[in-house]
């Protein structure tokens, strides 16, 4: 993660945690770290938002830069 050093303290301070710990949890880990810390398990929506859906990049959209397959590779 690029970070800044005081953005790592402030994290590191509110989470709990190193950010180093957290970027090495698995998921069952992650999951048990939330349970331990608001004394239930995270909900996760079936639901899709679809403002948080990605686009792709909107300059290949807009034909604005080329791709391998404009050249010809």
């Amino acid at each position: 993660m690029y970070l800044q050093k005081d953005t790592k303290k402030v994290l590191e301070k509110f989470i709990g945690k190193s950010i180093l710990e957290l970027s090495e949890m698995d998921l069952t880990e992650e999951i048990s770290f939330i349970k331990s810390k608001h004394g239930e398990a995270p909900v996760f929506s079936k639901n899709i938002d679809t403002r948080m859906q990605g686009r792709g990049n909107p300059l290949m959209t807009r034909k604005r830069i080329c791709t391998m397959e404009d050249i010809g590779f």
